[in-house]
């Protein structure tokens, strides 16, 4: 076996069938299948869903790579704020130190003087 994860290219996109709709990748490699059925009795005994519900699945299915991507993009944001937060401190403290020597070398030199 192989240690690299399985690849499923995006754009997904969903594939309608007779009684089914398909999920597939950019490679028409099928991904996952959301069933239905017009009949209301498959649907009340809840073994199959309406053609609506299963297509809202599927088009949910389909959108996982897009919102992995902004998701992705939203956490290299939140880390870029962190990182700036945390410069903004220590740009904060070497001022305050710089500040400190000042005060201490005109100290000194009143001093000497």
């Amino acid at each position: 076996m192989t240690d690299e994860p399985r690849r499923f290219f995006a754009p997904w996109r969903v594939v309608e069938f007779e009684g089914a709709f398909r999920i597939e990748d950019a490679a028409a490699l099928p991904l996952a299948y959301a069933y239905y059925s017009e009949d209301i009795a498959r649907q009340a005994t809840g073994s199959y869903m309406s053609r609506e519900e299963a297509r809202r699945v599927a088009l949910n299915i389909a959108a996982l790579p897009d919102l992995r991507a902004a998701l992705q993009d939203n956490d290299g944001a939140g880390r870029g704020q962190a990182e700036i937060a945390a410069l903004r401190t220590q740009l904060t403290e070497a001022e305050q130190q710089r500040d400190a020597w000042r005060a201490e070398a005109e100290r000194l030199g009143q001093t000497a003087a």
